[in-house]
């Protein structure tokens, strides 16, 4: 039997939860870029950060833009000075402040999920993504990354 303070908790399986994660994403998202340089005139431009511990290059690349959301790209170099291997992709809502981790082989799927086991895993699933996009912000930002208008390549 489920208690009432069980059901009104912050767990990693429930949509409070989730929508927290998103709204801590914006505020550490917003600390690492500046958001005034997602805008459609920088539409595929190239940002380049260094870090102030490691010789690791983060580029960012504006890849949408429209009136509400941005989708953007960070890549590491990672085996290479001049090939960099794409790490993650995030939306940005900026109406509701918050930022999420898109997962490449599900864009553009919308199908409703009508079985309720794989809802909760799918909502779980998306917990985990974006409570390590919180820890990877983290320590870019710990790391020294940050971009604005001067990291354009």
């Amino acid at each position: 039997m489920m208690q009432l303070f069980e059901y009104n908790s912050v767990s990693k399986n429930n949509f409070l939860s989730l929508m927290k994660t998103y709204e801590v994403n914006y505020k550490d998202f917003i600390k690492l870029v500046n958001v005034e340089i997602i805008n459609s005139g920088n539409l595929n431009k190239n940002y380049i950060s260094k870090s102030s511990v490691s010789k690791k290059k983060l580029s960012l690349q504006i890849q949408s833009v429209s009136n509400h959301t941005a989708t953007v790209r960070f890549s590491y170099n990672f085996l290479s000075d001049e090939f960099l291997l794409k790490y993650v992709d995030l939306k940005i809502y900026f109406d509701s402040k918050q930022v999420e981790i898109i997962d490449e082989y599900k864009r553009g799927n919308n199908n409703i999920k009508k079985d309720i086991k794989n809802f909760h895993n799918e909502r779980l699933s998306r917990w985990y993504k974006n409570y390590f996009v919180s820890h990877w912000i983290t320590t870019c930002l710990k790391n020294g990354y940050s971009f604005d208008a001067q990291s354009e390549v």
